[in-house]
């Protein structure tokens, strides 16, 4: 395969690039194409630090409910996911492939985060009807999230083929994620959460509801923003679809999901999102948990403490452009898993040796501090590189295909790292239950047992499944001079196809 593309790629080095030729991509375009990652940022805000809390600890609806309603939706997605990018890839429209689907998407997706944070009087005070509103609630979400965030990624490979480009492409988009997930609690928690009369706002039920109107306006803005911004590149997004040959019939969409698992850097992609998002997601369903009772931190205090992913954010745009000059993409996602392996577990395990400063003091604060700006430098990180050589895997699998599926992939490639954020939820709730946290405990009034069973999950247990995600991305065969020889074999194809 590699001398059939050397030659390929030899015989193509010195012909005229068919069909359409990558457009400059402007600053400001590249921000409003990363505008539309506000809608997961603020999904991920949302679930990672409101939900769980809502409804377990504010509604009372028991912890095993709540992360059944959440894994349930997930699995939805097992779904909605592969069928929802394949027909973006298929879909022809005068808008092209993706646009359609942004626009039909958004103004629901925001109106889910409404009805998430505002169950009717009539399930409030119950277990399973209130778990039914939730199910419904969060199934919407991620249906109209995945609209959004499937054509929106698949996108990002096909507005420009140039290697380092589709770095800063992504790079954009990861960095307003992230620095919009961590504006928002900075923001909300001590606008939207204020408490009254001695009571904790983060236990307050009409400090939710705002909350939800609050996602709704910010997802429809940006999302329509990066729709406007994105405009003038549909008529090179319809030339790249023109070039995929979708497998024909029904059962097609099934065949097209599976061929994906054929890419060997694909399938270790997949297992070394699996593993990450699994320690993520049950980091991220036990974060509020976590933070209020084990660190016994206070919403002042964990509105500063969110400034540092700002920081890590700031940090990450000088960072991204000198590494990936220097480094490939490979070996960038290599230290970003080295770095989780070091940083998740040591200020748990100093905390169970008694070697961690007491709750409520400065230093501890400062620790916390510099753990989580390190965990979002590392998180972004690992993000920017493995999308950016998803594009790269799609560019292989078309020329092994003779198809063009940015879709498909991104979304087998989505769908794996929800599943394990959703595993995180469906093993956080019972986990809860089973270790006896209750509605009613208040910070500082929680059982030494309680703090013990929480810090061998997110410490130990969290550091020994971060081994497998070592393991495949040292396996990736994946490099800046393969880039440049499957797109000159693909050049080189289009050139003959245009020919004949």
């Amino acid at each position: 395969m590699n001398q059939n593309i050397n030659t390929t790629a030899a015989s193509a080095s010195t012909q005229p690039v068919a069909g359409p030729v990558s457009n400059h991509i402007t600053t400001i375009e590249k921000f409003l194409y990363g505008g539309g990652s506000m809608a997961l940022a603020v999904k991920n805000v949302t679930f990672n630090m409101f939900v769980l809390l809502f409804y377990k600890q504010v509604l009372g609806l028991s912890g095993t409910l709540t992360g059944l309603a959440i894994f349930i939706s997930v699995m939805w997605d097992a779904v909605s996911d592969p069928l929802i990018g394949s027909w973006s890839d298929r879909l022809r429209t005068r808008l092209g492939r993706r646009h359609p689907m942004l626009i039909a998407g958004t103004i629901p997706l925001g109106l889910s985060f409404v009805m998430i944070f505002n169950p009717i009087e009539a399930v409030q005070g119950t277990q399973w009807p209130l778990f039914a509103w939730l199910l419904v609630s969060v199934v919407l979400l991620r249906t109209f999230l995945t609209m959004i965030w499937i054509p929106l990624g698949a996108m990002g490979a096909e507005i420009t083929d140039d290697y380092a480009e589709r770095t800063s492409i992504v790079s954009f988009r990861t960095n307003i994620a992230w620095i919009a997930g961590m504006l928002l609690p900075v923001i909300a928690l001590p606008l939207l959460f204020v408490g009254t009369n001695d009571q904790d706002g983060r236990f307050i039920v009409e400090n939710y509801t705002q909350y939800g109107w609050v996602c709704c306006i910010i997802v429809i803005i940006f999302c329509f923003a990066c729709i406007r911004g994105t405009w003038r590149f549909i008529p090179r997004l319809i030339a790249v679809g023109n070039r995929h040959r979708p497998t024909p019939g029904a059962m097609g969409v099934l065949r097209d999901a599976i061929e994906t698992f054929h890419d060997s850097n694909f399938r270790r992609l997949i297992v070394l999102d699996l593993c990450v998002g699994a320690t993520f997601g049950i980091t991220a369903a036990l974060f509020m948990v976590t933070m209020t009772y084990y660190w016994e931190v206070s919403v002042g205090e964990l509105s500063v403490l969110s400034t540092g992913s700002l920081v890590a954010a700031g940090l990450i745009f000088p960072a991204t452009k000198y590494l990936s000059e220097r480094w490939e993409k490979q070996t960038i996602l290599k230290f970003a898993v080295i770095g989780f392996i070091i940083n998740t577990p040591w200020l748990i395990v100093a905390r169970m040796t008694d070697w961690a400063p007491e709750n409520g003091t400065l230093f501890l604060f400062a620790l916390l501090y510099i753990q989580g700006t390190i965990n979002t430098f590392l998180s972004i990180l690992r993000t920017i590189s493995h999308h950016s050589i998803l594009a790269d895997i799609a560019d292989e699998h078309e020329l092994r295909t003779g198809r063009r599926q940015e879709g498909v992939l991104f979304a087998v490639a989505a769908f794996a790292e929800k599943f394990v954020m959703g595993f995180g939820y469906i093993f956080v709730g019972p986990f809860l239950d089973i270790i006896g946290l209750e509605a009613t405990m208040a910070p500082g009034a929680v059982p030494e047992s309680i703090f013990t069973s929480i810090g061998i999950v997110i410490g130990p247990v969290m550091t020994i499944i971060l081994v497998i995600p070592l393991w495949m991305v040292s396996r990736l065969g994946v490099s800046r001079e393969r880039s440049r020889e499957v797109q000159a074999a693909l050049r080189s194809r289009q050139l003959g196809e245009s020919a004949t």
